[in-house]
């Protein structure tokens, strides 16, 4: 991903992250809307993502686990909050437990995808 920002704020607890595309806002809107292209950059490379369920509506949910590079894996959730086609969505990440169920006491992150034109590409602004 191009990242041409990262602004933290500890006060407010907020990571926010800006990366430019070149490519329009419909094309990169699809690599999220789409689990075969999300897997091809969701999470580190050497922990590269799988997803199981992928129900980008609001009120849906994605499901996910990223294997390391000695087999071990960490499983992960998208509850979708706000999905406004093809300019943002909102979900609720957090991590999963081998029985499926989000793991009691570990935190969840709330991110805001938002999508822009921009010089001809796409402006991306990821707000954490």
């Amino acid at each position: 991903m191009p990242i041409v920002e990262v602004r933290k704020n500890p006060e407010a607890l907020t990571l926010t992250v800006v990366a430019q595309f070149a490519a329009p806002v419909a094309r990169v809107w699809a690599a999220y809307a789409d689990p075969r292209q999300l897997e091809r950059f969701w999470g580190p490379p050497e922990w590269p993502a799988t997803f199981v369920r992928h129900d980008f509506v609001v009120g849906g949910r994605s499901e996910y686990y990223m294997t390391g590079p000695n087999g071990e894996k960490s499983s992960g959730y998208f509850e979708y909050l706000v999905v406004n086609a093809p300019h943002a969505f909102e979900v609720e990440d957090g991590f999963l437990g081998a029985d499926g169920a989000p793991v009691p006491g570990m935190p969840t992150m709330r991110i805001r995808f938002t999508f822009e034109p921009h010089d001809g590409g796409t402006r991306m602004v990821t707000l954490t």
